[in-house]
């Protein structure tokens, strides 16, 4: 009668799970424990310093120059040193806030784009009185 129920026991296929997931656990706990205690299993690895690590990375990154790119690259810096001294007819920064005032206070000079503002404004009305509102909210707010 035991090993009827045994037989039965050992025939469920949670139970073969569990065996196989306790046979393979066993087996990683042994080698875990192998390269902690047992000598020749051990790494002999030592963990590298932030120090070290970042020299790696700038001796990876940085790269010699040759001398004949060296002469390119400082002709070219020569070169754009030159051309942004030429750039001397800057205007002032007076003259810049002077004209965007200007442009943007000026009265419409292209006819065309008059005409086209104007038809626009009527196909749509609604935007319109969007603006006339708050106008009229501003002036509003200004009287006070």
């Amino acid at each position: 009668m035991i090993t009827t129920i045994f037989a039965s026991f050992t025939q469920n296929p949670v139970f073969i799970i569990l065996m196989l997931l306790l046979i393979f656990g066993a087996i990683v706990l042994a080698v875990i424990l192998l390269k902690k205690y047992v000598k020749p299993f051990q790494s002999h690895d030592k963990p590298k310093t932030d120090k070290e690590i970042a020299e790696e990375e700038v001796k990876r990154m940085v790269q010699d120059v040759d001398p004949e790119t060296q002469a390119k690259m400082e002709e070219a810096s020569k070169e754009l040193e030159k051309k942004s001294e030429k750039i001397t007819d800057k205007p002032a920064e007076q003259d810049i806030v002077k004209e965007e005032v200007n442009r943007s206070t000026r009265p419409i000079e292209d006819e065309a784009a008059l005409k086209a503002m104007e038809e626009y404004a009527k196909a749509h009305p609604e935007e319109a009185a969007v603006f006339d509102k708050d106008e009229d909210k501003e002036s509003d707010s200004k009287k006070k």
